[in-house]
């Protein structure tokens, strides 16, 4: 979708200056980044109330559900504490009687709130029309539409709004429209929808945004609340779920052993800005967004090609000749980490330079769908800022039809002089996504 320039752009370079995180290992950026740096896994068993049609789904399953939920009672009660997206009390009110009636908007305010704090930024310094937004998700909210969110995160005695619902919680744009709401931005948007690789396509057609000029600034990511009975039952008919009865080490990227994953929960949110509008306000960047590009896997609505074939051949048009390291998809099934390993291997390790490290983060939060890839980018450019990216959690035994070099427990890997990283991301419908991000110049 765009290469580089051949010198550095003041009006056109897109750089990363805020990260914002919720995820099954911590609510915000600094914790989830500490926790998967140290290797914590947040899988579990749940409990009859968090999940609906608990009795079912666990005779179907014939076990208990298994998941990476978020505390979602949690977010919102920290978005009260929001000073950097609420300027008084009746702004609280007024997102609480619309928005924040939804799991997923109340995630994205919350990831918005981390964000801006983090590339200290006021929403006061936004131009609402140089200011876009591309916040994407796999699905609308099934917790609002399946009827059943107020149980779980509302008191007894509250009554739920429901004429406001169906603008505020069952359209899949509601994460973008409530971050529009929340910034003023009235730029051009856009809510992509592409299954897993949802949150790349928002960062990319982001980044496209700033490139060619309609905007000075684009809050790009996506959000997925899917732990419901509804999504797990379907996930174990088609045989991507993990049969292993530990759910803390059932998803076992790139491992010999893998046979599915868990389904987890979260939202990721990125601040891009402009080197020119960056600069002016003398912001500190993560780093440089240089290439994106998607192509299409015709091989079926849930496979991919085994050999790997069209994920080498993206990788090849990215055009970076040897990334540090790789955040990959690996949703440890058995095809997704073999087409995904042989095409990186067909990429990058047929060459003398070396092989790239690659590290995965589902076995330790779980696979969150539409969240996912933007929660991985956000894992990227942080690895990026401190020159190391946390462990694939429960890889240990690495099988030969996935010849890539993948870090492992229990810790860290650090990592000198980082120049450049690939984010890949892959999803249903034959989506295949990636992204080059570099050091600042």
């Amino acid at each position: 979708m765009f290469g580089p320039v051949s010198h550095i752009h003041a009006a056109t370079d897109v750089l990363v200056t805020g990260i914002g995180l919720v995820t099954p290992l911590g609510l915000g950026r600094q914790k989830t980044w500490d926790s998967a740096l140290q290797g914590k896994r947040a899988g579990r068993r749940l409990l009859s109330q968090e999940i609906d049609h608990f009795q079912q789904l666990t005779e179907l399953l014939k076990r208990d559900p298994a998941g990476a939920p978020i505390d979602h009672p949690a977010v919102r009660q920290s978005i009260v504490r929001c000073e950097k997206i609420f300027e008084s009390p009746d702004a609280r009110r007024q997102f609480d009687d619309t928005w924040g009636q939804d799991c997923l908007n109340n995630m994205m305010a919350f990831c918005l709130n981390d964000a801006l704090s983090d590339s200290q930024l006021n929403l006061s310094q936004l131009s609402p029309e140089r200011t876009s937004c591309v916040i994407g998700t796999s699905k609308p909210s099934l917790r609002s539409i399946e009827g059943r969110s107020f149980e779980h995160q509302w008191p007894s005695d509250f009554r739920y709004p429901r004429d406001d619902l169906w603008t505020s919680g069952f359209m899949p744009d509601s994460p973008l429209r409530t971050i529009e709401y929340l910034t003023g931005a009235r730029g051009p948007g856009g809510c992509p929808i592409a299954a897993c690789a949802t949150g790349l396509f928002s960062v990319i057609e982001g980044a496209a945004m700033i490139r060619s000029g309609q905007c000075d600034v684009c809050i790009v990511g996506s959000a997925d609340a899917s732990l419901r009975s509804s999504v797990l039952a379907a996930f174990h008919r088609l045989g991507v779920t993990s049969r292993h009865n530990d759910p803390q080490t059932a998803c076992r990227p790139f491992d010999v052993d893998r046979d599915g994953f868990i389904i987890g929960e979260g939202a990721g949110l990125a601040i891009l800005e402009s080197r020119a509008n960056a600069e002016r306000r003398y912001a500190t960047a993560y780093c440089q967004i240089t290439h994106g590009l998607s192509l299409t896997d015709p091989t079926g609505m849930t496979q991919i090609d085994s050999s790997g074939g069209t994920v080498a051949e993206l990788l090849r048009r990215l055009a970076d000749p040897f990334p540090d390291f790789i955040s990959v998809h690996g949703t440890g099934t058995e095809s997704n980490d073999q087409a995904e390993a042989q095409g990186i291997a067909k990429a990058y390790y047929s060459s003398d330079s070396g092989r790239p490290v690659c590290f995965g983060i589902k076995g330790a939060m779980g696979h969150m769908l539409g969240a996912a890839a933007s929660v991985e980018f956000g894992l990227t450019c942080l690895g990026m800022k401190h020159s190391k990216i946390p462990p694939t959690s429960n890889f240990q035994n690495a099988d030969d039809a996935c010849p890539i070099q993948v870090t492992g427990l229990p810790s860290e890997t650090e990592l000198n002089d980082v120049q450049s990283a690939v984010k890949l991301s892959l999803g249903f419908g034959g989506h295949v996504v990636g992204c080059v991000v570099k050091s600042v110049d």
